[in-house]
C-alpha cells in the first residue's frame, strides 16, 4: 500500500526545472470514525491502495468490518474523515453523485451474493447495465461478460438457472458481476465465508487474480485468517492493532 507520491522526468536537470507529477492512489481513506445510534463506534487508521493493490481487513464479526466497506462504497458517511475513490472525495460527494460511483466505478461482492433468482447466470452478470441508465448494455459489455465467465469457470453454464448452482458457483457469479463494469475499485465482504478450507483459498484467488488482472484496488472484508497472507495489506479492526 502506498501513500500519494511524486514523479519527475529522469532526464530533469536544475535549469530546467520540471514540476513533479502528483500520482494519486486508486482508494484512500484519511482516518475515518462512524457511529450508530446503539452507541457502536468505528475507527480506522489511514490507507491507501493503488491499481491491483489489495487490502483484507479482519476483525470479529460485529467489529465493524461491513460498515467499513459502506464508508468505503459511500453507503454510509463518515462522521469524521474522508475517503477519495477513483480521483473524486466520495464523502463530500452528493447521494446521486454516490450512487453514480457504485454503478460505474466500485464494483461489489455481497455476503449473500444478491443474485437474482429469476435471471439466468449471463443475466444477472450483465444486471448492472439493466439497472443503471449511466451504462450502456451492448455487445461489448455482452462479450465482457462472457469472458469474466470464461475466466471464473463458468463459460458452459451461461444459461444456467441460479438455483442450479453450488454455493462456490454463485460466488464466481457474484465475482463476475463484480467486475463487469471495469471498476477501479472492488469491495468484497466475506467472500470465503460458509466455504471448504480448498474453497476458500480457490475463491479468495480467483478474486485477488480477477482484481489485478483489472487493475482494481481491492478491499475484502473477512474473518477468516487462513488466506490473509494472499493480501498486500491487512488491516485489524475491532480490537486488533492496525497494521
Amino acid at each position: 500500500m502506498t501513500e500519494p507520491r511524486s514523479t519527475s522526468p529522469a532526464n530533469s536537470t536544475a535549469s530546467a526545472a520540471v514540476a513533479p507529477v502528483l500520482v494519486a492512489p486508486v482508494l484512500a481513506a484519511t482516518e475515518l470514525v462512524f457511529r450508530r445510534s446503539s452507541g457502536f463506534t468505528l475507527s480506522t487508521p489511514a490507507f491507501a491502495l493503488d491499481a491491483g493493490e489489495s487490502l483484507a481487513v479482519r476483525g470479529p464479526s460485529g467489529s465493524g468490518k461491513s460498515t467499513l466497506l459502506a464508508l468505503l462504497s459511500g453507503e454510509l458517511l463518515p462522521a469524521s474523515g474522508r475517503v477519495f475513490a477513483a480521483g473524486s472525495e466520495i464523502t463530500a460527494a452528493s447521494e446521486s453523485e454516490r450512487r453514480a460511483y457504485r454503478a460505474t466505478r466500485c464494483g461489489q461482492v455481497f455476503q449473500t451474493f444478491e443474485l437474482v433468482a429469476s435471471l439466468d447466470v449471463l443475466a444477472n452478470v450483465l444486471l448492472p447495465f439493466r439497472l443503471h441508465g449511466s451504462l450502456t448494455l451492448d455487445a461489448a459489455a455482452t462479450a465482457h461478460a462472457r469472458e469474466l465467465l470464461a475466466r471464473v469457470g463458468l463459460a458452459d453454464k451461461q444459461r444456467r438457472a441460479i438455483h442450479a448452482l453450488s454455493h462456490g458457483e454463485r460466488q464466481r457469479v457474484a465475482i463476475a458481476r463484480a467486475l463487469v463494469t471495469r471498476p477501479r475499485i472492488v469491495l468484497a465482504d466475506e467472500p470465503t465465508g460458509n466455504l471448504d478450507p480448498a474453497l476458500k483459498r480457490a475463491i479468495a484467488e480467483l478474486l485477488l487474480h480477477e482484481a489485478r488482472t483489472a487493475g482494481a484496488a481491492l478491499v475484502v472484508a473477512t474473518h477468516d485468517e487462513s488466506i490473509l497472507p494472499l493480501f498486500d495489506g491487512m488491516l485489524a479492526i475491532g480490537g486488533g492493532a492496525p497494521q
